[in-house]
């Protein structure tokens, strides 16, 4: 059986990541691991935007909302007897993400999907499939509610 000291939960604060969060939570009951909420602040974006003054600024402000955010979920969790510390990374999600389970040498990465499909999945892509193409350690992905809904792929058979 697989020891699970540290779960590494990304968090942006959607209903779909701290729902991944409540399930992480219970998930971890028996195994007593740490869980480390991680939330990636995205640097490059404000860099992209050149028209915007003073973007380090804006950066440190997205940095200081994440962690006070991550504290009072720590909080709450300590206050149950869950062992949790945050971390936020200035990232892109899925390399925040993969760097930050190597870093903390996470058992298990716990996180949800977001759902997009065609032209949103094409533009934004999608950071759990990077993920778990480039983690080192295994995944388990909680599927959003907006996935759950989605059809199953069906197989079309021709008429014969």
């Amino acid at each position: 059986m697989m020891a699970i000291k540290r779960i590494l939960v990304p968090i942006d604060f959607s209903a779909p990541s701290l729902k991944a969060l409540d399930e992480a939570v219970e998930f971890n009951q028996p195994y007593g691991a740490e869980i480390i909420l991680l939330c990636a602040v995205e640097h490059n974006y404000y860099e992209s935007l050149a028209s915007v003054p003073n973007s380090g600024a804006l950066v440190a402000e997205e940095v200081r909302a994440a962690q006070e955010k991550l504290e009072g979920i720590r909080e709450n969790l300590a206050a149950r007897g869950v062992k949790c510390r945050t971390l936020v990374e200035l990232s892109v999600p899925f390399q925040a993400i993969v760097d930050a389970a190597k870093k903390v040498d996470a058992s298990l990465i716990f996180m949800s999907t977001h759902g997009r499909t065609g032209l949103a999945h094409v533009l934004v892509g999608s950071v759990a499939e990077r993920v778990v193409q480039h983690a080192g350690c295994p995944i388990l992905l909680l599927r959003s509610s907006a996935d759950a809904t989605k059809p199953k792929n069906k197989t079309i058979r021709a008429k014969t």
